[in-house]
C-alpha cells in the first residue's frame, strides 16, 4: 500500500458556471474478480488549508458508495481532521485493520489549470450623450440612448484533476486508479457531488466492487 501523503496544494474555488466532472482515465487489475470489502475507508489527501474541501469530498464519495450498497466511512468522521498525519504506513495499516477496514480509497488533487477566454458582451451599451427628449408622462427629460455593445470581457475558469486510488488493505495492493477532471466548479459542494458521481459510476461500470 502506498504511503498516505498530504498534498499541500491550496484550492481556491471560483464562482462561475456549473461544474462538469468526468473520469478521463481509469485502470483496474486485469481479469480480476470483483473485490468484496467489509468496510471501505474514504481518505482525502488534502492539507490543513483545505479541511472543508476534504470533508465534503469524503462525505460525498462515501455517500455515493453507500447508495450502491457498500459500507463506506470517512477518515474525518472516524479519526478527525488530523487523521493519518505524522504516522508511518505500518501504523496506519494497524489502525484501519483494528476497525475491520479492508479497503481504502484515497482522493488526491494532482493538478490545477487556468483557462482565460474572451467573451463577447451581448445586449446594448449605454451612451450618456443621448440628449433631451419630450416624454408624455414626465415632460422634458434627459433621455440617454443605447446602441449594441461590441465590447467583451475576459473570463477565467479553473479546472481540477483528481486521482482516486482504491487499495486492498490485507494484500496491500492497488486494485483501481482513476483520474477525473472537474471544469470550473461553482462551489465546493458542486465539485464534490459531480466528482463523486463520476467515480462511483466508473467503479460500477468496471464492476470493481461487484454488485
Amino acid at each position: 500500500m502506498k504511503k498516505l501523503l498530504l498534498l499541500a496544494l491550496p484550492l481556491a474555488l471560483v464562482f462561475g458556471s456549473c461544474s462538469t466532472s468526468k473520469v478521463t482515465t481509469s485502470w483496474n487489475q486485469s481479469q480480476q474478480t470483483p473485490a468484496h470489502f467489509q468496510k471501505i475507508l474514504v481518505v482525502g489527501l488534502f492539507d490543513d488549508n483545505n479541511c472543508a474541501l476534504r470533508q465534503q469530498m469524503e462525505d460525498q464519495l462515501a455517500q455515493e458508495l453507500r447508495q450502491e450498497g457498500y459500507n463506506a466511512v470517512t477518515s474525518v468522521s472516524l479519526y478527525g481532521p488530523k487523521s493519518f498525519q505524522n504516522i508511518t504506513e505500518k501504523e496506519a495499516l494497524k489502525e484501519v485493520r483494528s476497525r475491520d477496514i479492508d479497503g481504502v480509497i484515497t482522493i488526491g488533487l494532482v493538478d490545477t489549470t487556468k483557462e482565460r477566454k474572451y467573451v463577447q458582451n451581448g445586449g446594448y451599451r449605454y451612451h450618456p450623450w443621448g440628449g433631451w427628449r419630450y416624454n408624455p408622462w414626465y415632460g422634458w427629460a434627459y433621455r440617454p440612448y443605447y446602441m449594441p455593445g461590441f465590447r467583451g470581457h475576459y473570463e477565467t475558469s479553473i479546472n481540477y484533476v483528481f486521482e482516486t486510488n482504491l487499495y486492498d488493505v490485507h494484500d496491500k495492493q492497488l486494485i483501481y486508479s482513476a483520474q477525473t477532471r472537474s471544469n470550473n466548479p461553482s462551489n465546493v459542494y458542486v465539485l464534490a457531488d459531480d466528482y463523486s458521481k463520476s467515480v462511483a459510476k466508473d467503479l460500477h461500470k468496471k464492476n470493481v466492487l461487484g454488485s
